[in-house]
């Protein structure tokens, strides 16, 4: 796997990534400066070093998993390609180069991408061969800490939203326009701002983890699950968990950092048909 060499070709692509990633540290010191003390002023039992550890150690592997993903090169990088237009392989008129059975053009990458499920916006880079782990990864960090956070949440939430009124459904759902009625005060506000990206977060992480996640294991990729194709790319839960996540995959999910070469090289593929009449161990 090459390294990338150009994250963004322009402005927007920047500003929606860093929103992003900014959003995620945001939501970490939130819980650290306002969540926690809050809970500790009122639990002497708690132990805030504890959530304090776990918490920077999920948003490390988040950061790192992102990094890993922005900077890995979906295409087929330096590796030269058949000249001869071969069985299952395509011509790419863009690229003006053959193409690989699985992978398509990009059109914002402006590049084939190998393997390719689909392009990811909140980092504008593909999704394929090389970065499924690495979006993956991201995606079950996001989950785990958004997760993490609602909990922490709750005491704040069940304080606004066990007496329903409209004014309290307009403080969580539109706090800004609560805050400008004179509803909310301004800690409140913010306090509801944090935790409404944290609890719609949350449920889009669960929705997209549900969906690639299915996808992973039935060893397909988004495109191939909407055109109803790739069913012999399936090589049962195990395989196509280690085809994404690597040799090591058992660990590899644990830290985006953990060395585990894929099996495959994104080019040419296993099929379930040769794995069941030759055995799994091929």
């Amino acid at each position: 796997m090459e390294p990338r060499k150009k994250f963004f070709r322009f402005r927007n692509e920047k500003i929606i990534f860093f929103t992003f990633t900014g959003l995620m540290l945001a939501v970490y010191l939130f819980e650290f400066f306002i969540i926690l003390p809050r809970i500790q002023a009122s639990d002497p039992t708690f132990h805030k070093g504890i959530h304090i550890f776990f918490g920077t150690l999920i948003l490390i592997n988040a950061y790192l998993s992102v990094w890993k993903f922005i900077t890995t090169d979906a295409t087929s990088g330096s590796r030269v390609l058949p000249s001869s237009l071969e069985k299952g392989w395509k011509y790419c008129w863009k690229c003006e180069a053959n193409a690989p059975p699985r992978s398509y053009h990009c059109f914002t990458c402006h590049k084939c991408i190998l393997v390719r499920d689909h392009h990811c916006v909140l980092v504008s880079h593909c999704v394929g061969h090389a970065t499924m782990r690495y979006f993956l990864s991201m995606l079950m960090n996001m989950w785990v800490a958004l997760l993490y956070s609602n909990i922490l949440n709750f005491d704040f939430v069940w304080e606004v939203f066990h007496v329903l009124q409209p004014k309290t459904l307009l403080t969580m759902f539109v706090p800004w326009l609560a805050w400008v009625l004179g509803y909310a005060e301004s800690e409140t506000f913010v306090m509801a701002i944090m935790t409404s990206i944290c609890l719609l977060g949350f449920m889009y992480c669960t929705v997209m983890l549900g969906w690639h996640g299915r996808n992973l294991l039935k060893g397909r990729t988004c495109h191939e699950m909407a055109k109803k194709i790739g069913f012999n790319y399936d090589l049962g839960a195990a395989e196509n968990i280690a085809q994404v996540f690597g040799v090591n995959w058992k660990y590899a999910w644990i830290s985006p950092i953990i060395p585990s070469p894929l099996p495959g090289d994104g080019i040419s593929f296993k099929e379930k048909e040769f794995v069941e009449r030759n055995g799994k161990g091929l």
